[in-house]
């Protein structure tokens, strides 16, 4: 059996240093995670041992110690209103937020102040997409897809001034230039379209190789979170080319069957899974190939 793993694979540069700070605050006490700072299972528990939690709420956070809290930022970053809860309860920020994210803040922020509507092409709900949405203050809609842009989008009227596109860091590349280019041509009540293109590039490099590996292989293994977003892209794009595609949080949820007969299996983490329980999967696997 060859066993391959893609060259971009586990975590990106914003996911290493968010986890490898809140390992250095986990054991001092008073600290916390304002939501998992990565969506991983095997990471976050790994991290709540060391004795540092998550929360989904200011209110969550205790002061134990009569020294300031610190609240740790995850790269995914906060809506606006969380750092100004947490300056008035003089909780201590740990900023975490990848500078790509940041990135996008400045430029949804710099657009509505020029008086331009914003779209988001991202998941609802997301916490990063939550954090865009915040920094607007005229109109901002949050498309996942083109089938819901094609709904949604033409019965809205837009500012004059135009409309700003962005797409969250993770989101799959293919689908916002679908989303894009429809805005673009197919929308005549968006008087200027002022697209950016912000997915990163660790998520950008993932889904294209990715989707050139799963072409040829006969299984795919993507490994990572069920809620994480850029594992579950990986997932999708790689079943779009491989039938025999699995999701898999550890290496104990391997399906066996899937392997029957295959000679090529493709083995990749997202940008939010650490690198050792890609490592594991693979031993597993290779363990198998050699009975």
């Amino acid at each position: 059996m060859n066993i391959i793993v893609p060259k971009h694979s586990g975590f990106c540069h914003g996911v290493k240093r968010s986890v490898k700070e809140a390992y250095a605050l986990a054991g001092k006490g008073n600290a916390f995670m304002y939501g998992e700072v990565v969506h991983n299972p095997v990471v976050m528990a790994n991290l709540m041992k060391c004795g540092i939690s998550p929360i989904q709420d200011l209110t969550d956070v205790t002061n134990d110690s009569g020294k300031n809290p610190k609240l740790l930022i995850r790269a995914h970053g906060v809506p606006v209103s969380v750092l100004e809860e947490a300056a008035k309860r003089g909780i201590e920020i740990i900023d975490m937020t990848c500078h790509h994210v940041k990135k996008i803040h400045a430029i949804v922020a710099n657009a509505s102040a020029r008086g331009m509507d914003v779209i988001v092409c991202g998941t609802h709900g997301h916490p990063e997409v939550q954090g865009h949405l915040s920094r607007v203050k005229t109109q901002v809609v949050t498309v996942q897809d083109l089938d819901e842009a094609r709904r949604i989008i033409p019965g809205l009227t837009f500012s004059k001034e135009g409309v700003c596109l962005v797409a969250q860091t993770t989101h799959n590349k293919r689908t916002y230039e679908e989303v894009r280019a429809f805005l673009a041509k197919e929308c005549a009540n968006i008087p200027f379209l002022e697209p950016f293109d912000t997915i990163c590039g660790a998520t950008a490099h993932r889904q294209d190789e990715i989707r050139e590996l799963a072409k040829t292989a006969d299984a795919c293994i993507i490994v990572g979170g069920r809620n994480s977003s850029n594992v579950t892209k990986l997932y999708e794009i790689a079943r779009e080319y491989c039938a025999r595609t699995q999701h898999i949080e550890s290496a104990d949820q391997l399906d066996y069957g899937l392997f029957r007969g295959a000679e090529t299996v493709v083995i990749a983490g997202g940008a939010s899974t650490p690198d050792e329980s890609v490592r594991e999967v693979v031993r597993k696997t290779e363990g198998l190939s050699g009975e």
